[in-house]
C-alpha cells in the first residue's frame, strides 16, 4: 500500500510539472468585448485610450515575445522563463484585433471593439 501511494503521489508531481506552464495568456481585453465599459454603452466613437495585458510563461532559456493590434506591431520583448506586459494606447473607434506572438512558447489573438 505505501509503494502504490508513494508511485501516485509521484506520477501527479510529474504531470503537474509537465502541465506548468501557460504559454501565452491575453488578460485583457476580452474576446469579443465592446470597450471602454459604460452604462448606457458609448455609442459610436473616433477614439479612445485602451488598456492591453498579458502574461507569457516559458522555460528552458531566454525566448522572444511580439504583440500588437491589428497588423501594426507596438512592441517586443526578450525574456527569461515569464513575462508580463500592460499597456495603454490610443485607439480609433471600431473593431480590433489583439495578438501576442511568442514563437515555440504558444499565441494567442482577441478580436474586440472600441465604441458600438
Amino acid at each position: 500500500m505505501n509503494r502504490l501511494l508513494r508511485g501516485l503521489v509521484i506520477a501527479a508531481c510529474c504531470t503537474m510539472v509537465g502541465t506548468a506552464s501557460a504559454g501565452v495568456n491575453i488578460i485583457y481585453p476580452i474576446s469579443g468585448g465592446t470597450y471602454p465599459i459604460t452604462n448606457p454603452a458609448p455609442g459610436k466613437l473616433r477614439s479612445a485610450y485602451f488598456t492591453t495585458s498579458f502574461g507569457v510563461t516559458c522555460g528552458g532559456g531566454a525566448h522572444n515575445v511580439k504583440w500588437g493590434v491589428d497588423k501594426t506591431q507596438l512592441g517586443s520583448a526578450r525574456f527569461y522563463d515569464q513575462l508580463s506586459e500592460q499597456q495603454v494606447w490610443k485607439l480609433p473607434g471600431g473593431g480590433h484585433l489583439f495578438w501576442v506572438d511568442a514563437g515555440r512558447c504558444g499565441a494567442a489573438k482577441v478580436e474586440f471593439k472600441i465604441g458600438n
